[in-house]
This record gives structure tokens, C-alpha cells and sequence, in this order.
């Protein structure tokens, strides 16, 4: 695969190159922007129950599924750099959301066109979502990784260069991704369902020859992966991985009532750094760009084809309907596509001179996007995986006063990027479970921007005025508005 992506490099022209080397520094500028930005609560869950914690519990711990195991394992190495800081555990997450630049473009110059494959890959270097979980502390980057590199080896085994070393790529590919994250199981299952259907109508008389040791290669994965979740399952059961509340089947009629606005959720994720208004755009050039494919591309069988096919499968299956984020990995093939919409119009408006201006299309589409994606924030913004900006000077600032018989109330999503930052301030933790008939004061802690109010605070029971009041404001940090109570005829 090195060697390929070297002969693909080499036979370019080079102001291709050079667009492809501008896209690459732009993708990864705006990935390492964003490095710092302040820890999110899914995040902070991780730290908190995961990484921080020592090997045995990391590898065996399994009460939410936060704990994305390969991902829990490679931070606690880098997180060894500096504890406690937010880059220093995101780093496998950014590496792979860097490697997936290259990994697009060697994708889209395998399966679709070097033209397809340029524009695309500027999408994706441009791409907010993909940015923001490449500083992310999940495995979610580890899978969009997984996938667009199983299908470089697929696709080299429809070619028929297929070895025992291929193969062994392929099953070590599909247990990392599994093991990173559970729901690898979507992207490994639309990529095998692809290699089979190619197989099947391309070679019908020796398909078995290749899916034979595909399915060796899966069964070694699946071996793999179970034996690394083997301490969870002794732990916590097999109902932990399979039958949590995130993935556990929902009744029919509530399935179909979160199917359709979960996709609209996905659609218009995919637009970042673009306003929500823009998704049926993005809608429409996927749908020219996946029936037009076949005319410009080297698939055979589409994988969008194969992806819907089989993701249809799991969800009438599972009913039930994933977090939009569990489909980002299908974004780099999306780009793609419009990739290809975008090829197809360049061929019609300008015959002739389409690999002139591919280069500049590239760069020029990168660039302003990006620029568009720093001028509105959209990954600093993004209330996805639990945006909490404040929490840093919440922990900074009153955990400095804080006394005996004081309880810091911080609904969910702040209470644990709260309790991290206050770890790194090493304030008092226990006052965020201080026992009720021991408390003497209350700071409540409310992010504003997630509806959470005084009056909404009172109305959902976490603040009992009844035995605490008047409230006072004590300060306000970005997304968060703080407030004291002392407790009704405590002696000062």
C-alpha cells in the first residue's frame, strides 16, 4: 500500500501535488487548532472512569459505553506526556484523523478517479466534523481509519493481488476497528458486503477462491477482538457490550420516530462547517454523484450501494437508531461522491482542460472552507459529545472557596468536565457527592445554552428551595451561570 501511494505520488502532475500537499497542511492546521479546546463531557467521562484509571480497571471497566478500549489504551501511553491534559490524550485521535487525509485520497484514486479523489479529499481535509473528532478523546477516528483502509486491501484483492500478508491486513484492520469502537461493525460489514457482491457478479465461477479466506481473515478478527474484551465481559457481561441502553433495540414506533430526524441530524452534521440550510445541497450532489459513479469510477458494485444495503440490514435489525456521529466514517466516501458531481460538471463546462483546473478547484474549495470553518467556530461550537466551555474557570474560581459541607450541583453536561478541570486545580471532588444531610451550601452549576435554569433546576428536583435559599448569582463563565444557596436555618 506505501508503495503504491509512493507510484500514485510520483506519476502526478505536479501542480496536483502541490494542491494535494496544500489541502494535506490545511486539514492538519485545522485539526491542530483545536487540539486544546476545553474537554467535552463524553470526553471527560473517558478521563474520569477510563484513562486516568489504573491499567486493569481500564481494560476491564465497562458501566457506559465511553470506554472505546483500543482508543482508553493508546491515551493512557500518550497521556503519560503530561497527565491531565487534553492534548496529550487526544493524540491517537488526531493521528488518525490525519492519516485519513492520505487514506481518502488513496481511496478515491483506487476505487473512484485521481480527479474525484483530489476534490474529495479537500472536502474531507475541510471537514468540521471529522476536525472535531480528531480532538476528540474517542475511537471514532480510529474507524473512519479502519474502513477506508479495508477497503484499499479489498480493493487490492479484487484486483487479484491478494497474499496471506493481505489478508492478515484485513483481519488485524477489522479487529482494531472493533476494538476501538463497537459500531466498526457498520463500516466492516458495508466494505465485506461490497467485496462479496464484486466478487459474486464480476467473477462468479472462482468467487469463492477470495471469500474464503475473507472469511478466514473475519473470523480471526472477531477471535481477536472477543479475547480483548474478554476482562469487560467477565466484568460486566456480554449485555454490557451488546444490549446497553445506547444500542439496545427500541419498540418499533419509537424506532421509526427517532429513524428520521437521527438523519436528519447526520445530514446536516455533514454539512460543517455549512449552515443547516445547506443539507439538501449536500443530499443532492450525493445522489447525482452515486448515479452518475459508474460512468467515471473503477467500483464495479458502488460502495454507497453496499453501505446502504448493509446498514438498512442492522438497523431493521437492531431498531434502533444511532448518535449521528456513529456514521461519520462514511463522510470521507460522501466527499468523495460529491467529488465525483463536481468532476462531472468541471468535464461539461470546460472539455478539455478539467485537469488544469481540478488543482485549483481543489485548493480554492479547501481553503475557503476552512476559512469558513475558523471564522464560524463550527468545531469550537459544536455541542456534539457535550460542549462545555466554562468549566475550566468554574473549577478555577469558586473550588478555591470551597469549605466543609459545601455540594457543587452540576447536571449533566457539565458535571464531568467540572469534575476534571477541579482534579487539575486539586480542589475538593468530594463536594460534588457531599451526603444531603451533611450539606451547608449549594453551588449550583448550570449551562444556560442546554436549558438549564434556575426555574428548570427547581422544576427537575436538583435544587430543593424548600430547604436551600435565597439564590444568589456567584459568577458566570462562558456556557455557565453559577449560583449559592446556603441551607434554610443553618447556623453560620
Amino acid at each position: 500500500m506505501k508503495l503504491a501511494l509512493r507510484g500514485w505520488w510520483a506519476d502526478e502532475p505536479p501542480a496536483l501535488r502541490l494542491a494535494l500537499g496544500i489541502v494535506f497542511a490545511l486539514g492538519v492546521l485545522l485539526r491542530l487548532a483545536y487540539l486544546r479546546q476545553p474537554m467535552r463531557y463524553d470526553e471527560s467521562v473517558t478521563w474520569l472512569y477510563f484513562i486516568g484509571k489504573p491499567w486493569h480497571v481500564a481494560v476491564s471497566s465497562y458501566p457506559f459505553p465511553n470506554n472505546h478500549l483500543l482508543y482508553t489504551l493508546l491515551a493512557k501511553v500518550t497521556s503519560a506526556v503530561a497527565p491531565g491534559t487534553p492534548w496529550a490524550m487526544r493524540i491517537p485521535a488526531f493521528l488518525a484523523g490525519v492519516a485519513v487525509l492520505p487514506l481518502t485520497y488513496a481511496v478515491g484514486r483506487t476505487l473512484f478517479s485521481t480527479h474525484a479523489a483530489a476534490i474529495g479529499t479537500a472536502l474531507v481535509a475541510a471537514s468540521t466534523p471529522l476536525a472535531l473528532y480528531s480532538t476528540n478523546a474517542r475511537g471514532y477516528s480510529m474507524v473512519d481509519v479502519a474502513f477506508l483502509a479495508l477497503l484499499l486491501l479489498l480493493a487490492r484483492a479484487r484486483d487479484g493481488r491478494a497474499s496471506p500478508g493481505l489478508w492478515a491486513g484485513v483481519a488485524a484492520v477489522s479487529a482494531a476497528g472493533l476494538i476501538a469502537v463497537p459500531t466498526m461493525l457498520y463500516p466492516l460489514g458495508a466494505a465485506v458486503l461490497w467485496f462479496t457482491l464484486v466478487q459474486a457478479l464480476e467473477r462468479p465461477q472462482d468467487a469463492w477462491r477470495r471469500l474464503a479466506p475473507l472469511a478466514a481473515a473475519l473470523v480471526a478478527a472477531a477471535v481477536v477482538a472477543l479475547l480483548a474484551y474478554q476482562p469487560i465481559i467477565r466484568a460486566n457481561g456480554v449485555r454490557a457490550l451488546a444490549a446497553n441502553k445506547f444500542v439496545a433495540p427500541s419498540p418499533w414506533p419509537d424506532f421509526f420516530q427517532e429513524f428520521l430526524p437521527s438523519v436528519g441530524d447526520t445530514l446536516a452534521s455533514w454539512t460543517g462547517p455549512f449552515p443547516l440550510v445547506t443539507w439538501p445541497l449536500l443530499a443532492i450532489a450525493l445522489a447525482f454523484g452515486a448515479a452518475r459513479s459508474t460512468r467515471l469510477t473503477r467500483e464495479g458494485i458502488p460502495v454507497a450501494t453496499a453501505t446502504l444495503a448493509w446498514c438498512a440490514l442492522l438497523l431493521l435489525t437492531g431498531h434502533h437508531a444511532p448518535f449521528a456521529r456513529v456514521w461519520q466514517w462514511f463522510i470521507p466516501i460522501a466527499c468523495l461522491l460529491a467529488g465525483v458531481a463536481v468532476e462531472l460538471l468541471l468535464r461539461r463546462w470546460l472539455t478539455g482542460r478539467v485537469g488544469a483546473a481540478v488543482p485549483r478547484v481543489a485548493v480554492a474549495l479547501c481553503a475557503a472552507t476552512v476559512a469558513f470553518a475558523f471564522a464560524s467556530d463550527d468545531v469550537g461550537t459544536s455541542r456534539d459529545s457535550g460542549l462545555v466551555r466554562g468549566a475550566a474557570s468554574v473549577a478555577r474560581e469558586p473550588s478555591r472557596a470551597l469549605q466543609p459541607g459545601d455540594r457543587v450541583l452540576a447536571p449533566i453536561p457539565s458535571n464531568a468536565p467540572l469534575q476534571f478541570y477541579m482534579l487539575r486545580e486539586h480542589a475538593d471532588t468530594a463536594t460534588l457527592s457531599t451526603p444531603d444531610d451533611s450539606v451547608r451550601r449549594v453551588i449550583l452549576v448550570l449551562d444556560p445554552a442546554e436549558g438549564q435554569t434556575l426555574r428548570w433546576a427547581e422544576a427537575a428536583g436538583i435544587l430543593d428551595t424548600s430547604r436551600f435559599g435565597p439564590v444568589s448569582p456567584a459568577m458566570h463563565a462562558t456556557d455557565m451561570d453559577v449560583f449559592v444557596a446556603e441551607r434554610k436555618g443553618a447556623t453560620p
